[in-house]
């Protein structure tokens, strides 16, 4: 049902096209204007920064190059995604004549205990692994609490990172896999095209400088694949919303790694980290979650995967407005 949510509203291909140009303007929109703002504002003010300086930062998003502390940096970059989602909003409302809950949940109300148990047993399984690994090369981590700056973090964490994440989930997840299961009918296709624009998104990232373009391509669109996977088996997009907050929020607050996007004062850095065993880590976790949730929520076998996308369900059940 949940990917039959496309057949609802107003769904011409142009549609999606000019809704995709407005929602990624909004995007640069929000980059520019508090990124960019901050950054130029900066360099006015002090002279001596230049193209040395801001070819270091498309590296790093490090903001400390200009002088602006890792907090504020951080605030800075979340920002921008308050006008995405403003973007985001307008189109579905707008343009396709949607409500925003059609992209998260078929039924009448989104069940939040799901987000919630997503976010819980994913973070659980996150920390169980990096305590592992901490085992493992104790030496590869280094402690550096400081309350005047972790609690700051982790306010704006906990506010602001579920407004990105969301906003990646509610657009991939939510608006883009319904737009192609709309189109394609093809349940397949309504996963990895998303998932392959999500790696897409992310190739600019600085980790692809510093760990390899093809390797944490594999990771993007693997992590992609397994959001896309666990939204169609359940139906909706809670989990997938709960992994994804539980993901960034479990980066920036807890344990980071040099390289990562995300230039916190986490509690923990790892100072080397082996992409290829990441990757195998984040294959683990996600066999071990989805079979928890086959069980908790009794989802249907994988061969439900190849039946096709009709609005014929949502036809029967009521979800879909007459025009």
């Amino acid at each position: 049902m949940f990917l039959q949510q496309g057949f609802k509203g107003l769904n011409e291909i142009w549609r999606y096209l000019v809704g995709i140009i407005i929602i990624l303007l909004s995007y640069f929109l929000g980059q520019f204007i508090f990124v960019y703002g901050a950054i130029y504002y900066k360099m006015s003010v002090d002279k001596s920064l230049g193209s040395e300086e801001w070819e270091l930062f498309t590296k790093t998003t490090d903001f400390s190059i200009y002088g602006i502390g890792k907090n504020t940096g951080f605030l800075i970059l979340l920002s921008m995604f308050f006008v995405a989602m403003i973007g985001l909003y307008l189109v579905v409302i707008k343009l396709h004549d949607k409500k925003i809950k059609d992209l998260i949940t078929p039924f009448e109300t989104i069940n939040y205990r799901k987000i919630f148990f997503g976010f819980g047993l994913w973070m659980i399984l996150s920390l169980v692994v990096e305590a592992i690994s901490y085992v493992m090369d104790p030496g590869n981590y280094t402690f550096r609490f400081d309350a005047a700056t972790f609690v700051p973090l982790l306010f704006i964490s906990l506010i602001l990172l579920p407004v990105q994440s969301s906003f990646e989930e509610l657009f991939f997840r939510g608006y883009i896999m319904q737009g192609v299961a709309f189109l394609t009918k093809n349940k397949w296709l309504s996963m990895l095209v998303p998932s392959l624009l999500f790696g897409l998104m992310h190739a600019t990232n600085p980790e692809t400088i510093k760990y390899g373009l093809f390797t944490m391509e594999i990771y993007y669109i693997s992590a992609a694949v397994f959001l896309g996977l666990i939204t169609i088996m359940d139906d909706g997009l809670e989990l997938a919303l709960g992994i994804h907050a539980a993901t960034n929020i479990f980066g920036s607050t807890l344990f980071t790694y040099e390289g990562s996007v995300l230039q916190t004062d986490s509690l923990f850095v790892s100072h080397e980290v082996k992409p290829w065993v990441m990757i195998f880590s984040f294959i683990v976790m996600a066999i071990v979650f989805m079979a928890i949730c086959f069980k908790k929520y009794a989802w249907p076998s994988f061969t439900s995967l190849l039946l096709p996308v009709t609005n014929d369900a949502i036809d029967e059940i009521g979800l879909v407005d007459k025009k």
